[in-house]
């Protein structure tokens, strides 16, 4: 089962996905807990918002959509060992955190008005921010300069592919 998880490069799938799962597991179990027990000091706004609602379901959609489409080209993709530098990896370094951190869980927290899915959210961009470094070495070793090229051009959880660095600046 192991071999699943390496690339034809030798990189590890699962990367430090685990540990920022570990971090932020119990963040996001304390907001589905209050939210089962319908805390009222976890509501974002107080009372019911439609519109809030709305826009949270719209964001989850989204952000499950960008979710499939990562997965998708990271599936059909990292096991020939290829830096993946299209679809939404033309976007950010790391979509599949991304999609979570940027859309997923704070759609869900919208949705049900609570705002300790935003603290989960927080917590794992912290997290991937400081463990993710440990998979860029990787990555710098096993792709060399193509990877840095990469790194210099597309943000850690996002940019605009279709702006360039200079006129990021201006």
């Amino acid at each position: 089962m192991k071999q699943f998880f390496i690339s034809a490069s030798g990189l590890d799938a699962r990367g430090v996905g685990p540990r920022i799962m570990l971090a932020t597991t119990p963040v996001l179990a304390a907001a589905i807990f209050f939210e089962i027990k319908s805390a009222p000091f976890t509501e974002i706004v107080p009372g019911e918002s439609v519109e809030a609602t709305v826009i949270g379901w719209i964001w989850l959609i989204a952000g499950i959509a960008a979710f499939v489409a990562t997965m998708s080209r990271f599936i059909s993709n990292f096991p020939k060992g290829e830096l993946i530098t299209t679809g939404m990896y033309a976007c950010s370094r790391n979509p599949i955190y991304s999609c979570w951190i940027i859309f997923i869980l704070p759609g869900t927290g919208m949705i049900f008005n609570n705002w300790i899915f935003f603290a989960a959210a927080l917590v794992m961009g912290i997290t991937t921010t400081f463990l993710v470094r440990e998979e860029e070495v990787q990555l710098l070793k096993f792709f060399g300069q193509k990877y840095y090229e990469y790194k210099s051009r597309v943000g850690l959880f996002f940019s605009f592919p279709l702006i360039t660095k200079q006129e990021s600046t201006l």
